[in-house]
């Protein structure tokens, strides 16, 4: 059963980790997208079938008695982390889909360079994805951030997992903008990255501000461009240039989703000297 919801999930993930290049993938390509292998319902449907089954052996209440038990349990717990964060429409429990991309860009075209010296905040991780690659690239600090103890606990977990340096914290950057986050104040870093963001105008109108409180040098961004949040997508920009942050580099690509082909949105920003 392990080895199958293994197959299950490397087949669901196909569309963000082939090795395409993220630059070829224009938003006229709509008709080249082949569908889903495993539609990311079958994984939800695969965790209703089988969560019980893992959690028995993660509990140690079905082993085998040989040498493979500890084995299983750890694939086990890795397997239902996994699931966890797919499908669903729970903030923070669903790696979206401008997570992968951005993922995708910062590892095919290491836009990051040379950061064995950095320090790197990300904002609202999610299931932690974007600041799992930035350690593999050898970030020499990595803090993942969201605002919800349950999403924290989460991403904790799949820090451990992953056997990854990273630090997770609590950072809401709405408190951030409004200097209601007192450990955060006066704190700097070398590179802020994010994704998926901009759900509410609130905020478009606060991550601006919050981005320019934390950021020292440059501000990455990938986001989805949804016909119905338009008008954030403009606040956002339009708060970008008020903060003195000029927007160096931006790319709109496409890709197929649970909804159907989306197209996002990539942001480079640096600080006006």
């Amino acid at each position: 059963m392990l080895d199958i919801l293994d197959y299950l999930i490397q087949l669901s993930a196909d569309r963000y980790m082939d090795l395409d290049d993220i630059n070829e993938i224009c938003i006229e390509d709509k008709q080249d997208y082949k569908p889903y292998l495993v539609h990311p319902d079958d994984i939800v449907r695969a965790k209703e079938l089988a969560s019980s089954l893992l959690l028995r052996m993660i509990s140690g209440e079905m082993i085998l008695d040989d040498d493979k038990d500890e084995d299983r349990m750890e694939r086990s717990s890795r397997l239902l982390a996994h699931m966890a964060g797919r499908g669903g429409n729970d903030l923070g429990f669903k790696t979206w889909g401008a997570a992968p991309m951005m993922a995708k860009k910062l590892l095919q075209q290491r836009i990051l360079g040379d950061i064995s010296e950095s320090t790197v905040l990300e904002l609202g991780t999610g299931t932690g994805m974007v600041g799992l690659v930035c350690d593999y690239l050898g970030a020499g600090e990595i803090h993942v951030t969201d605002y919800h103890p349950r999403v924290l606990d989460n991403v904790a977990y799949n820090i451990k997992l992953n056997e990854s340096h990273a630090k997770v914290s609590k950072l809401d950057f709405i408190e951030v903008a409004k200097d209601e986050s007192p450990e955060w104040k006066n704190l700097k870093f070398d590179i802020v990255i994010a994704s998926d963001l901009l759900y509410e105008m609130e905020h478009a109108d606060y991550l601006p501000v919050a981005v320019n409180k934390l950021m020292k040098d440059v501000f990455y961004f990938m986001i989805p461009l949804r016909d119905t949040h338009w008008r954030e997508v403009a606040h956002f920009e339009s708060r970008m240039q008020e903060m003195g942050l000029i927007v160096m580099e931006t790319m709109d690509i496409g890709r197929e989703e649970e909804e159907g082909f989306v197209k996002f949105r990539y942001y480079r920003y640096n600080r006006l000297e």
